[in-house]
Order: structure tokens, then sequence, then C-alpha cells
């Protein structure tokens, strides 16, 4: 069951691809602060392909660097003081916080958790998203 926090966020995402031109792109969202770092980063990101496009999805999986920055997105209200300390808080903004809001996918740069988030990522390849 997801346990969604209280504000919407605004999250903008640069997207850097091996054989495409870099794009900017934006979300607005309900964090589940329950998920793992790389359903987070995975949910974040599928929703901007369209995956019945294969030219999006070739992009999707082109996919070398996302680089995030997260703000208040003032919905209901914007966040207090405590609420911004208790957002960044929680395990998955602290996680996004130790990696400076960088996620690297070349297979010489990434982690566990990166490779997991490529791994979503490409899930289509395979039909078992």
């Amino acid at each position: 069951m997801a346990i969604r926090w209280k504000h919407y966020i605004h999250a903008e995402v640069i997207i850097t691809y091996g054989s495409f031109m870099q794009e900017m792109c934006d979300a607005f969202f309900a964090l589940d602060v329950t998920q793992s770092e790389d359903r987070f980063v995975y949910g974040l990101i599928k929703p901007m392909f369209d995956m019945d496009d294969e030219y999006e999805r070739e992009k999707l999986s082109d996919i070398v660097k996302l680089s995030f920055s997260f703000s208040d997105a003032e919905n209901p209200r914007k966040m207090t003081k405590k609420e911004t300390e208790q957002f960044w808080s929680l395990p998955v903004m602290k996680a996004f916080l130790a990696r400076g809001g960088k996620y690297y996918f070349d297979e010489e740069q990434r982690d566990e958790v990166e490779s997991s988030i490529k791994e979503l990522l490409d899930c289509w390849q395979e039909e078992i998203c």
C-alpha cells in the first residue's frame, strides 16, 4: 500500500543520452514514501516517454545520466520549514541527496541502485515490467 507525502513535489530532470540531444523535463508528483530509490526514479522517468512509440523507447534505453532537482510545488500550500526538514529526512530523499541528484548509467560508473534503475528502464524490451 502506498503512503503518499502530503504535498506535491515538482521535479526537474536533465536527461543525457548517448546518441540523442540532451533534454530537460519536469513533473509534478505525489511521493510514495515507501518506495525504494530505484522504483522512485523509474516511476518519475518512465511516464516522460511514450512506450507505444519506437523512437521514444530507443531514447529511454539510451539514457546515460539523469540529473534531478526538486522543489515544493506549493500544492495544496507551501511546505513549512519543519515539513521541508521531514521531507529531506525521508529515506528515498536521503539517498537522492547522497548522490547529489545524479544517476549514471554507464556500465563502468553505475552502482547497484543505478543498475536496477537501468534494468527497469530497459524492461520494455523483454515485456516484463
